[in-house]
């Protein structure tokens, strides 16, 4: 079972079944919020379709092909952070997250990712980590520009949002960068 410390009161941990009614009951809560960005709100409408995410995220996690993990602050879900998959012959991942309303602005994003990139290059030994953000959405965007990825470029239409397509930028951070990063910023970027 994957479960990652980040501070006191911060940790992630691998969906289980165990969470289903409080996902459902996060993203219900922030619907409109999240429809903004996310294509796949419209597609959880009851706690069976978040049970259908989790044993999917649980498949993921046992078939070595990612890790889809509850961002939980003072015990209570706070979002997802996870790998859509992971690419072993190139030795490469990309990173989505997102959070409750409740829960923005406390810092978690960004230090989910940190862990996530951490683990990636330290533990998986990954070489690249890629996140990719709608144009549009600037507080998404300034995650993995904080964290030091740099801006690789721009999808046009990349990603249908219900009723239009969102061009999309890509950021990427490779292993090298990341461990020069760290070794620079030890008062910055701290796990």
């Amino acid at each position: 079972m994957f479960k990652y410390d980040i501070s006191e009161n911060t940790y992630l941990k691998l969906l289980d079944l165990n969470d289903v009614d409080e996902l459902f009951t996060l993203t219900d809560r922030s619907r409109e919020t999240l429809r903004e960005w996310l294509p796949f709100v419209d597609d959880v409408r009851t706690v069976e379709d978040t049970e259908k995410f989790v044993r999917n995220a649980m498949h993921q996690y046992a078939n070595n092909n990612g890790i889809q993990a509850g961002i939980y602050y003072e015990g209570k879900l706070a979002g997802v952070i996870g790998y859509h998959q992971v690419n072993w012959q190139h030795r490469w991942t990309s990173i989505g997250y997102w959070l409750g309303n409740d829960f923005v602005g406390k810092g978690l994003v960004t230090n989910s990712m940190k862990a996530f990139i951490d683990y990636a290059f330290s533990y998986l030994k990954l070489n690249r980590i890629e996140v990719r953000v709608a144009v549009g959405n600037i507080r998404s965007r300034t995650i993995p520009k904080v964290l030091g990825f740099n801006e690789e470029g721009r999808l046009r239409d990349a990603e249908w949002l219900y009723d239009h397509h969102v061009d999309q930028v890509v950021y990427g951070l490779t292993a090298a960068e990341w461990k020069k990063l760290k070794s620079t910023n030890e008062n910055t970027i701290v796990l």
